[in-house]
């Protein structure tokens, strides 16, 4: 049975996801505002890593120096903030503005929600919350990209309008459920010291930091390539429907984590899972071809082998650190990822979609090469325990003994 503590954490974790959800689909929606230029539109998509950045780098610290729930309910007014810049704004500075905070919410969130999740959640479980969870934020996708869809052909006003409306009523609900999760009893029971501090004087740590950073950087700069990018690009009839098909995918992908990464174990799914990302990347180079309904179905797949490279990703993030660095671990493997991937859109910009996608695939070939090592060299995490170690930084103690199951990771 899950305690009261437990079942809150939970609750507001999902709405989180959900919201955040929601957050990711504004760039793409916000492209056919009548007020946006065509000059802008890039800038709409550099938005997200640019923003992700700034909240990885404060947030992601914060909470393992201050605290889980005091970066958690600060969360709430930049989200305000921001989604009501969006929501509201006349022009184009306004809405980057906007975009730019909402972003950098989210990037200072995941690393607060998937601490939250492995501090509370029950030892069996934790693989599959974590999984599930994080997955509402397709769930959000689709909802938003339905109600662009149907609100759309009205006007552009009421497509803002029912956003905003259903953005103002997630954080409304959050208010209240953020102001009732209790801090986090592991963070919460370290001596104050040892908080934040961590040494990166153990291979183990190295290795984990490496190949970690290698599987974020390839699944960050090919996520929702085709459905965000080349898609609408090849087929702007249809840009809505790619999003919807797109999430809805992601969505059955999370769901099929959920049952399969307890079973298969974390190594051998996250391997799997990169290899199904390369295999319909490289796909769609001939789809592209034949239409937008093949294209379509491959979107599909597609979704949901992303979504099963960023649930095994979660996973092992968070639960590779210990509780005293576990939101600075998270932040520093994702702020490499998502710089890159603003660098890469200069890289990009002139690609035609074919090269556009063999990028892609070489992408993709690097989280499998990642993926591959830590399935030889890093540790089983399914079913491993939290405890609070040492305040040195060990994925595992001693070489030696990486390939035993049970190990602390807490």
């Amino acid at each position: 049975m899950l305690t009261r503590e437990q079942k809150l954490v939970m609750l507001s974790t999902t709405l989180d996801m959900f919201l955040e959800g929601v957050f990711v689909t504004l760039s793409p929606i916000s492209v056919q505002w009548p007020f946006v230029p065509g000059w802008a539109v890039p800038l709409l998509f550099i938005m997200m890593p640019i923003g992700t950045i700034i909240g990885n780098s404060t947030f992601g610290r914060l909470t393992d120096l201050r605290g889980r729930k005091l970066t958690y309910l600060s969360m709430l007014a930049v989200y305000a903030v921001g989604s009501a810049l969006v929501i509201l704004s006349s022009n184009v500075y306004e809405l980057l503005a906007g975009l730019l905070i909402v972003y950098s919410a989210i990037g200072g969130e995941v690393p607060v929600v998937l601490s939250y999740l492995v501090e509370s959640a029950p030892v069996n479980i934790k693989e599959r919350v974590v999984v599930l969870i994080t997955n509402v934020g397709n769930v959000g996708a689709v909802v938003a990209a339905a109600l662009a869809l149907m609100t759309s052909g009205v006007s552009v006003n009421a497509e803002r309008l029912a956003l905003g409306v259903l953005i103002g009523l997630a954080i409304s609900v959050l208010v209240i459920t953020r102001s009732l999760v209790p801090e986090s009893r592991p963070w919460a029971s370290l001596p104050r010291e040892r908080r934040g501090r961590v040494s990166l004087n153990y291979e183990s740590a190295r290795f984990a930091l490496a190949s970690l950073t290698l599987m974020a950087i390839s699944s960050v700069l090919t996520f929702g390539l085709l459905a965000l990018s080349i898609g609408p690009e090849e087929f702007p009839s249809v840009s809505n429907e790619i999003l919807l098909v797109y999430f809805i995918g992601e969505v059955l992908g999370g769901f099929l984590a959920a049952y399969l990464v307890t079973y298969v174990g974390s190594k051998g799914f996250t391997l799997a899972s990169y290899l199904g990302g390369l295999v319909t990347t490289v796909a769609a180079v001939l789809v592209l071809r034949l239409g937008p309904v093949p294209f379509l179905a491959l979107l599909l797949a597609n979704g949901v082998f992303t979504e099963t490279v960023w649930a095994s990703r979660n996973v092992l993030e968070s639960l590779a650190f210990p509780t005293n660095f576990r939101g600075t671990g998270i932040s520093l493997v994702r702020i490499a990822a998502y710089v890159l991937l603003a660098a890469s859109y200069l890289v990009t910009a002139s690609m035609t979609p074919v090269g556009y996608l063999m990028f892609a695939a070489a992408m993709w070939a690097l989280g499998v090469g990642a993926s591959l090592a830590w399935y030889i060299r890093g540790p089983e995490l399914v079913g491993a325990t939290l405890v609070n170690l040492p305040e040195e930084f060990k994925v595992r103690p001693p070489r030696r003994r990486w390939g035993q199951r049970g190990s602390d990771t807490g």
